[in-house]
């Protein structure tokens, strides 16, 4: 079968534009359609996508391999980072591998003085959200040692001991000192409360108050109110025999009116502890604040630390974005002069 001119041209040869049918334009209705479903895509929607996006405008990450800590409990987030380089991609718009490098040498230093700053938060949360326990032992700890001074024994002071070497007036007014600290926290208000209702309840059941007692109260009244001590010493069991050896009688009445009146002078002081009580809280709560406003800032070698490395960071910052702006002058054929490189040493 032979065929004709016309089809062996049509086999030899592509078709040509006029012998081809014409594409049918698009209609504008077509085209907004179009727009409006490319408006509706919200990017990728899997982990791996996203990170994928993230790193798009990153040519060489080479230096986010390191600084951004992806594991343990400072963890960072490498996304957070992306964006970042990716933003100051935009703003610089770098050419090439090295203005490239600098972008992401100017990223990394924000990146590290925003660490530095999260680390000065962390120095003063350190000592913000340990104060109220920190504040209470020591509070405690004054208290106590104070207990415990007060309760030894006398010999604890013997002539073996260097003690004894203080003046006694000096031993005295440490002593007052001890009692006004009992009174300035909780532990102490608590202690000199029980001692006081010790003395009342012996007061009710046998009528005096014990020897042992009396002297605790006086050791921790004594500087205080040396009134309520004396007397407190004289509420002794009632004397067996009198001074002049007769059979001592004990009045009834006079016995009951005695008892009254130390009781009497025991629930003042147990108000006037109350009233203490009000005062610490009162104290302990201006203390707070005041030690919430001091520790508001790092303590002095963590400040100097912070300080020293933010310097540190900023003077490779400016490097680094001066190299950029000197690269991209020249890049776009302005006379850039060379940096002045000034020696401050001493001449040799």
């Amino acid at each position: 079968m032979s065929l004709s001119e016309p089809q062996k041209k049509n086999f030899s040869t592509p078709p040509s534009p006029e012998d081809s049918p014409r594409r049918r334009p698009v209609s504008e209705r077509k085209i907004q359609a179009n727009r409006r479903n490319a408006l509706r895509s919200t990017g990728p929607k899997t982990a791996r996508g996203k990170r994928t996006v993230a790193r798009n405008a990153i040519k060489h990450g080479l230096l986010a391999l390191e600084v951004v800590i992806t594991a343990g409990d400072g963890k960072e987030s490498l996304e957070q980072f992306h964006g970042l380089v990716e933003r100051l991609c935009e703003y610089y718009e770098p050419l090439g591998v090295v203005e490239e490098s600098l972008v992401q040498t100017i990223a990394v230093c924000w990146w590290r003085k925003a660490r530095v700053i999260r680390a000065e938060n962390g120095e003063i949360r350190k000592r913000l959200d340990t104060r109220a326990v920190d504040r209470a032992l020591r509070d405690s700890d004054k208290a106590n040692l104070v207990l415990a001074v007060a309760n030894m024994e006398l010999g604890f002071f013997s002539r073996e001991n260097l003690a004894d070497k203080i003046p006694l007036m000096d031993q005295w007014v440490a002593m007052q000192r001890g009692q006004t600290t009992l009174r300035t926290h909780h532990a102490g208000l608590k202690y000199l409360r029980a001692l006081l209702e010790r003395a009342k309840t012996e007061m009710a059941s046998d009528g005096y108050i014990s020897k042992q007692t009396r002297g605790t109260i006086f050791c921790e009244f004594g500087f205080w109110d040396y009134l309520f001590a004396l007397q407190c010493m004289h509420a002794g069991p009632p004397a067996a025999t009198a001074e002049n050896g007769s059979s001592g009688v004990v009045d009834d009445k006079e016995a009951e009116k005695k008892r009254a009146a130390v009781v009497a002078f025991i629930d003042h002081q147990l108000e006037r502890i109350n009233t203490f009580k009000d005062y610490a809280v009162e104290r302990e709560g201006v203390t707070g604040d005041a030690e919430a406003r001091a520790f508001s800032l790092p303590p002095a070698d963590a400040t100097d630390k912070l300080l020293r490395y933010e310097a540190h960071l900023d003077r490779q910052l400016y490097r680094a974005m001066d190299q950029l702006e000197r690269l991209q002058r020249q890049r776009r054929g302005e006379n850039v002069p060379p940096p002045l490189n000034i020696n401050l040493g001493r001449r040799t």
